[in-house]
């Protein structure tokens, strides 16, 4: 019997040598990958080909930054529309799509398959944001809704770098995510909001949602005084009428009437609540709004969270927050054909994966965003 635990125990050990043999970054990463083109999605009629002719150049510039991938499979594709829509109504936005599928070895079969999800991913949005800001219909500067951008977190080959939405630990693992913008030399599709502004419409939704939820309060129907006396003097007899001595009942009565509210104050004591909480909401804003010069409040509005449009404690600064902006319709030539990419966002996500560092790493070190902001206005 202990002839064969021994034996069982080194047969073990060596599957496992095995296993661990053919199971290393190495021999994944002497894997010589290679792009391929998938299946498009909602490629619209009109614009078609103008966007197709467009979208291939910026596949070949990605193409050129990373041609020869290293333990990993590139797909890509096109589509148009979706969700996000265009940040000008005579543009048309559009996407090219790249995901990257990491190799893998894989213990039980004792071989290398190929990765049924993407580990790592590069977009380029034409003239629409998506992830780089997220949109805001319910806080609106002049009856257009704001935006929020990531956070800015450096630069690459000139141009700044912001953080994506792609960032964290999971049960999946842990990735990372990376966002820039691409415009005009000097000009930005957006334009910031300043802190005076931001305060100024916080303060006027807030009297706004406050006024709203005292009218709301003040149309409850409570009873009369005479009303009230009446189911006061029911509520006595019930607890009088309970089972026990005098004593018991006397006490039971007490103990009611110590603690019985009218309608009328329950009513009252909301009111109070309702204008406690705005008076706490708004503090913070009234208090920087008195005592912060007009130079400082004239200064772009950085905030550290998202629930810039509930609450307000304090700013961000350029390197921590995230700016509020909006739209900045000047930027648009409206004479450009639809099709025409006026700016560009370039996103790109990874993992710890080897092959996904290694994407990243050249991504970063190779990509000539110069070129894809010479496909601008053309």
């Amino acid at each position: 019997m202990k002839y064969l635990f021994q034996l069982f125990v080194m047969l073990l050990f060596v599957n496992t040598s095995f296993a661990q043999q053919i199971c290393n970054d190495e021999i994944i990463m002497a894997v010589k990958g290679k792009w391929k083109k998938h299946s498009d999605a909602n490629m619209q009629m009109g614009n078609q080909s103008q966007i197709i002719s467009r979208l291939d150049k910026m596949q070949q510039v990605i193409q050129a930054a990373y041609p020869e991938p290293r333990g990993i499979e590139a797909g890509w594709s096109r589509s148009m529309g979706g969700y996000f829509e265009s940040l000008n109504k005579n543009s048309v936005a559009y996407d090219l799509n790249i995901m990257f599928f990491s190799w893998y070895c894989n213990s039980h079969v004792k071989k290398l398959l190929l990765g049924g999800e993407a580990s790592s991913s590069l977009n380029i949005w034409a003239n629409k944001f998506k992830w780089f800001a997220s949109k805001n219909e319910d806080f609106t500067i002049d009856s257009n809704p704001v935006y929020l951008l990531t956070k800015k977190t450096g630069d690459a080959n000139g141009f700044t770098v912001f953080e994506g939405n792609d960032n964290g630990t999971r049960n999946t693992g842990t990735t990372f995510s990376k966002t820039i913008l691409i415009s005009r030399p000097g000009q930005l599709p957006y334009t910031t909001i300043n802190r005076n502004k931001y305060l100024t419409v916080f303060l006027k939704n807030k009297a706004e949602a406050y006024r709203q939820s005292k009218e709301g309060l003040l149309k409850r129907k409570v009873r009369s005084e005479a009303e009230e006396e009446v189911y006061k003097n029911q509520q006595i007899e019930k607890e009088v009428n309970k089972p026990g001595n005098e004593l018991v009942k006397e006490k039971a009565k007490s103990n009611f009437l110590r603690g019985y509210t009218t309608e009328r104050q329950r009513l009252q004591k909301d009111l109070d609540n309702e204008e406690e909480r705005y008076q706490k909401d708004i503090q913070a804003a009234n208090d920087y709004l008195k005592s912060t010069s007009a130079a400082e409040l004239n200064k772009p509005a950085y905030v550290e969270n998202t629930s810039y449009s509930y609450s307000f404690k304090k700013f961000g600064n350029e390197k921590d927050g995230r700016a509020i902006v909006q739209v900045n319709n000047n930027y648009f030539n409206i004479k450009l054909p639809a099709y025409v990419p006026q700016f560009l966002v370039v996103y790109w996500y990874w993992n710890t994966e080897k092959a996904s560092l290694d994407f990243d790493s050249q991504i970063e070190k190779n990509l000539d965003f110069k070129l894809l902001q010479a496909m601008l206005d053309k």
